[in-house]
């Protein structure tokens, strides 16, 4: 495995707007995390993070709606290809009563959201499996300095401002991770290789209706092999499991695992029509030997593993 990464040298965007849990900080993320504190020294008091969500910052939402914390993390990765770039899921969670007045300004603001953030690969509200009244969001960036910069100029955009001033009460909280696409899954599911054009090319027109998601979320045991180890299992047992799916009912979206963020994560992303087509493909998928097997050598390395059913947002360019 190589250890190192082809963008900025820190990811210290993420530090700022993430809640996650309890993480574990590799040698590799602590001297990145002793960077970050000579620029506190060096920038003083202005260097303290901003209690706003993200794309949120010079905006001035209710003290009580954010609880700013500040962590380090990363993870032990496979190099990857030149050009991948970064997929970040952000996660947003909405005051219930203000759910419907939330996405209605998403989506007379979308065509705002396309231009300040072209990367905005997709958006899902969970159906069953978690918090309804929660948004799964995933945008494409080339690196963390690529962001970084997008985010400066939306918070300068006079459009984009009046968006977050409207929304920002709306919210509870807002986190963000940072994933690797898992290269080698997608070349033998077949198709696009490229995680981001595989996205963008299932991005179906309006007319077509949407269709039900599954996110499946694997959490891995600490340590630098197993994401590397699951990824050979998962590209030895997939094909197994996309044969077993003789009628094409669901599709591989993208496999990631995270880079920033809570460490050693792996997640699927299918997509399927309905959801008793999700039923048959599920079913299908345990009468395929490779694939049961494969799951077997996988689930002594998880601690956790839990699936949710989504549904695209209006404003989702994925549906």
């Amino acid at each position: 495995a190589c250890f190192t990464r082809s963008c900025s040298s820190r990811h210290r965007d993420s530090t700022r707007f993430a809640y996650p849990p309890d993480t574990m900080v590799s040698a590799f993320a602590s001297r990145r995390a002793l960077g970050r504190v000579a620029d506190v020294f060096h920038r003083g008091t202005k260097s303290s993070s901003s209690s706003a969500p993200l794309g949120f910052r010079g905006m001035k939402p209710p003290a009580s709606s954010w609880a700013s914390a500040n962590s380090f993390s990363a993870t032990p990765v496979v190099a990857d290809p030149p050009g991948v770039g970064l997929f970040e899921f952000r996660v947003t969670s909405v005051h219930p009563k203000s759910f419907q007045s939330f996405t209605d300004a998403c989506v007379s603001h979308a065509a705002t959201r396309r231009r300040v953030e072209p990367g905005f690969l997709g958006s899902w509200r969970t159906n069953v499996g978690g918090d309804l009244f929660e948004l799964v969001e995933m945008i494409h960036h080339k690196c963390n300095d690529s962001r970084d910069s997008a985010l400066a100029m939306m918070q300068k955009d006079p459009a984009w401002r009046v968006f977050t001033e409207i929304t920002a009460p709306m919210l509870q909280k807002q986190s963000s991770e940072m994933f690797l696409p898992a290269v080698k899954c997608l070349e033998v599911a077949g198709g696009e290789t490229d995680a981001m054009l595989r996205i963008k090319n299932l991005s179906a027109p309006a007319k077509t209706p949407p269709g039900v998601f599954e996110l499946r979320t694997y959490q891995l045991e600490l340590g630098y092999n197993p994401i590397p180890k699951l990824i050979e299992l998962m590209a030895h047992g997939l094909p197994s499991k996309l044969a077993s799916d003789q009628k094409k009912k669901g599709t591989l979206v993208g496999m990631f695992f995270s880079d920033v963020g809570r460490l050693n994560r792996f997640v699927e992303i299918w997509r399927y029509e309905t959801n008793a087509d999700h039923i048959l493909v599920r079913e299908a998928a345990r009468g395929a030997s490779e694939w049961r097997e494969t799951i077997g050598q996988i689930a002594p390395m998880v601690q956790m593993f839990d699936t949710k059913l989504c549904v695209p947002t209006e404003f989702s360019p994925i549906q």
